[in-house]
């Protein structure tokens, strides 16, 4: 027995999908860093949920995963804000051209 409808799994994968792809447009069409790394937050997380509606097999299983994904997630946010500050601290701005006149 399944954990979760194929239908509503499908439809789960379709905007998960549509979601991962305007973040990959976002990371790509903006020079704003702060913008960017929010861009890749958002693609991470539609892949994770993706991936957890794939893995909707077991209830047990899923909800271990869901917990482990999110506590990753919520080191990755802590990285995330860490990485803006300091690229802040640097550079004084949050535009990705500094990155590029620095040779990064």
């Amino acid at each position: 027995m399944a954990f979760v409808d194929a239908a509503l799994a499908g439809v789960a994968v379709v905007s998960a999908s549509v979601v991962a792809g305007l973040a990959a447009y976002g990371m790509s069409s903006s020079r704003n860093f702060l913008r960017q790394m929010l861009s890749i937050e958002v693609l991470f997380n539609a892949i994770l949920l993706i991936i957890l509606v794939l893995a909707g097999v077991n209830p047990a299983y899923t909800t271990a995963f869901a917990i482990l994904l999110v506590s990753v997630v919520s080191g990755e946010v802590i990285v995330l804000v860490s990485i803006v500050v300091a690229f802040y601290r640097v550079a004084r701005e949050l535009q990705s051209t500094a990155l590029e006149e620095e040779g990064v």
